[in-house]
């Protein structure tokens, strides 16, 4: 305490003493919550998947065609994956109300760029906004227009797909749009106390709780949304046998990547996803064209693997 008495009571120029409160016993801070999440977190399982998706498998379902890769290319994707990235960082140091906002930011850009590679969004447009030539479009304009056809409306029709999105949404929102005292720093960080003109770092573990729920509930609308966008993540396809060192750069997983793909979709849509695997007419005839291809044959292999160590 006497250190931090340094600081606070200290000849610190504003700037640099806001820093320093800051970063005070962050250490101490990231490990608290971290101790907190392994041993009474009763979500923790559900968590490192979410969390494992998105580190190694969400770039593998964006499609590697053409039209993707002109429109948006994977800018969307490695962007969601730093916001989700930051919120579980945001969350360890108890900056909770940046956390939210980070899962919120996600949510928004996954259903923005799985519109702006549909029909009802033109190339130069698409273009436009990734070059940062023009405005986002409007997250709930562009639901309506997803939800007009395709597996968007089926899902939408069956179980209100729309309303259940924006709800969560809407819930997401409420902390960065202050909604009311209880989704404000005060209440979230259970904190009064102001010095220097900022306030001391918290954390509170019913609201880190809180955001790692948040975190799991995110990571499964985002694979909603991924799965109607790309069903081919529902199944896995034999890559290695069939292209060896050389599969197409993304828009197909294999067959432990699909198996947690619905583990992690939400319960309240798991029949309909698991009836999609099982009948789409797109999903069955790729598997079929996978299934034509000739297995490589070890030669065909160990000159791949000459050819990438020459280029290497």
């Amino acid at each position: 305490m006497d250190d931090f008495n340094k600081i606070v009571l200290g000849n610190l120029e504003t700037l640099d003493k806001k820093g320093q409160i800051f970063i005070y016993d962050i250490e101490d801070r990231v490990n608290d919550s971290l101790n907190f999440l392994k041993t009474k977190y009763s979500n923790i399982s559900d968590l490192n998947l979410a969390i494992e998706f998105i580190e190694y498998h969400h770039s593998d379902a964006i499609k590697g065609d053409i039209e993707q890769m002109y429109r948006v290319g994977h800018y969307p994707s490695t962007e969601v994956e730093m916001e989700l990235d930051h919120s579980i960082k945001h969350a360890l140091i108890g900056s909770y109300k940046a956390a939210f906002s980070d899962l919120r930011r996600a949510i928004e850009l996954t259903l923005i760029s799985v519109f702006l590679l549909s029909e009802h969004s033109d190339r130069k447009k698409a273009v436009e906004w990734f070059l940062s030539k023009c405005d986002t479009p409007n997250f709930s304009k562009s639901l309506n227009k997803l939800i007009q056809q395709g597996h968007f409306k089926d899902l939408n029709n069956k179980y209100e797909w729309k309303k259940n999105l924006q709800h969560f949404y809407w819930q997401l929102s409420d902390y960065s749009h202050n909604k009311g005292k209880l989704k404000g720093y005060r209440e979230l960080n259970k904190t009064n106390f102001f010095t220097a003109g900022t306030s001391i770092p918290t954390i509170n573990y019913e609201t880190l709780e809180s955001i790692c729920d948040f975190y799991i509930k995110t990571v499964g609308e985002i694979i909603v949304m991924l799965a109607l966008y790309n069903p081919m993540i529902l199944v896995g396809v034999p890559l290695d046998e069939k292209f060896g060192l050389n599969p197409p750069i993304s828009g197909f997983f294999y067959e432990e990547q699909a198996k947690l793909v619905h583990k992690l979709i939400p319960n309240k849509y798991k029949s309909f996803f698991s009836d999609l695997t099982d009948n789409d007419v797109e999903i069955s005839s790729i598997i079929e064209y996978f299934n034509s291809l000739p297995d490589l044959t070890k030669e065909e292999i160990d000159e791949q693997s000459r050819i990438m160590k020459n280029f290497y």
